[in-house]
């Protein structure tokens, strides 16, 4: 037997290490919303005290939700939007937006109503690769796992390049600025000849996109965008993703939403600027756009990672004051998301002043370090993802360990190892492969393809044949969007951006 609060020593390990693990995940949001609380099918028995007074409700507003979601869903995409959009075409690329808009809110919907199917309520879930295990078998649940793994480096690695760009550029404006090499400091606005143009021809070091400063140069050689900073970064880095839980870092996600709305008032500005540089008449313009692009994959690609909720929007509807409003938040929420994608990729779009093609797949290497607009996002979104990347290690770190030792610290060796080589591939694509839209795309593609098309889809199937309500229609309505989802994947290898 166990008193009061007291653990009886011979309690399960199992459970205990169960109860520890999502301990740590709780830590990881602010703790006023309870997105990651401990369910309470998971704590002992001896943990609860009778209080019979008290009436539990949720927390979690519908505005609260909509916005944590719309706050998740927005990241590096962004930054790729007017890219993707070249690549797909001006019309083409709007459909492909709203299409992939209403697959993955489909699918996001799909797993948001999958508990009912099993006779429980949403916050005794934890997550969908649980359901995805309760009617597929453990077979799924290692599948999402691996997913979720390659999505979460994906990530890494996208913010490692972005954190490598953005240091670069920050500090190579504060030394030009202290030099007095721009002339006129802070200077506020760009002009068209300000803009630098990068084909996909040429090369995308992004060294050659923002010095004219001789190779010579002791500061260039000591500050280099792929030789040094990424080694400078390392240096920086590498104790705090040691630590053993970095929730320090979770103090920061409020930057994550003034970066974006900073974003936003830089697209603004920036455009009302530039004017409107649209033409679809005549191909010889400067301002000529393609309604259509056989490179469009690239759009459906990156789509894929920017609408991907699907492996937490368990957790963030879990504490909905009224869990009966899920459907119309997260339909709300994907609809901000889809406005604020478009806003983005297709107002810079229409508004670029040179050939459209020059567009980068980071919009922010078009503009040189001497652009104060461009330095104050850049630093905006410089601490974001420093504070975030310690965060997506952390979790890659707890999911691995836990699938490899049964715990998610097993010990520092462990944890050091892990890290080294997880910062050797986010250094290796930062030196030589540092296109992040193409790591975009392709992991968005390959994880949009368990998450967002095949594990929803498949494991609907198998709750209707359960429930005897398997119909033909359904069958091949979701087995196209399976294939649907394959096909994007695979097409990302025939695409040459």
């Amino acid at each position: 037997m166990s008193n009061l609060g007291n653990i009886n020593e011979d309690q399960s390990i199992e459970v205990s290490a169960t109860v520890s693990r999502h301990r740590y995940y709780s830590k990881l949001t602010d703790p006023s919303l309870d997105t990651l609380k401990i369910p309470d099918h998971v704590v002992p028995s001896y943990f609860f005290y009778p209080f019979p007074f008290r009436k539990l409700v949720g927390k979690q507003s519908s505005i609260i939700t909509i916005f944590s979601i719309w706050n998740t869903m927005m990241g590096t995409s962004l930054l790729s939007m007017p890219w993707a959009v070249q690549q797909a075409g001006f019309a083409f690329a709007l459909v492909i937006i709203l299409v992939m808009c209403g697959i993955c809110l489909y699918t996001a919907l799909r797993i948001i109503r999958m508990p009912e199917l099993v006779g429980n309520a949403t916050d005794e879930l934890l997550e969908f690769s649980d359901v995805a295990r309760h009617f597929l078998g453990r077979w799924a649940e290692w599948f999402s796992l691996f997913f979720s793994l390659l999505t979460l480096l994906g990530s890494a690695v996208v913010y490692w390049v972005l954190m490598t760009n953005f240091s670069y550029h920050t500090v190579l404006y504060l030394h030009e600025l202290v030099t007095g090499a721009y002339g006129v400091p802070g200077n506020t606005n760009s002009s068209d000849s300000d803009l630098i143009c990068t084909s996909f021809t040429e090369s995308t070091d992004n060294s050659t996109l923002c010095s004219s400063n001789s190779n010579d140069d002791l500061f260039h050689k000591i500050w280099d965008v792929d030789l040094t900073v990424p080694f400078f970064l390392l240096v920086m880095i590498f104790p705090v993703i040691n630590l053993k839980s970095p929730t320090f870092f979770t103090k920061f996600n409020a930057l994550g939403t003034l970066a974006v709305m900073y974003l936003i008032v830089f697209t603004s500005v920036k455009s009302a600027e530039w004017g409107m540089n649209f033409d679809v008449y005549n191909s010889a313009s400067p301002s000529f756009v393609q309604l259509y692009m056989p490179s469009f994959p690239a759009l459906s690609g990156v789509l894929s990672l920017a609408f991907f909720i699907h492996n937490c929007i368990l957790s963030l509807c879990r504490n909905q004051k009224k869990p009966e409003n899920n459907v119309r938040d997260i339909t709300i929420a994907f609809m901000l998301v889809c406005m604020t994608y478009l806003f983005i990729g297709v107002l810079l779009y229409i508004t670029f002043p040179l050939k459209k093609v020059c567009i980068a797949d980071n919009i922010l290497n078009n503009f040189g370090s001497s652009d104060l607009m461009a330095f104050l996002t850049r630093l905006f979104l410089l601490f974001q993802v420093f504070t975030l990347f310690p965060l997506i290690l952390y979790l890659l770190r707890i999911q691995a360990m836990h699938f490899l030792f049964g715990c998610i610290y097993p010990g520092l060796k462990q944890i050091v190892i892990l890290n080294s080589v997880l910062l050797v591939i986010c250094i290796l694509f930062a030196i030589y492969f540092p296109r992040i839209g193409t790591i975009i795309r392709f992991s968005g593609s390959f994880s949009g393809l368990a998450y967002v098309f095949a594990l929803p889809c498949i494991t609907y199937l198998k709750a209707q044949k359960d429930e005897r309500s398997l119909t033909l229609t359904s069958v091949v309505f979701h087995v196209f969007l399976v294939l649907l989802g394959f096909a994007n994947f695979v097409a990302q290898f025939f695409v040459d951006v």
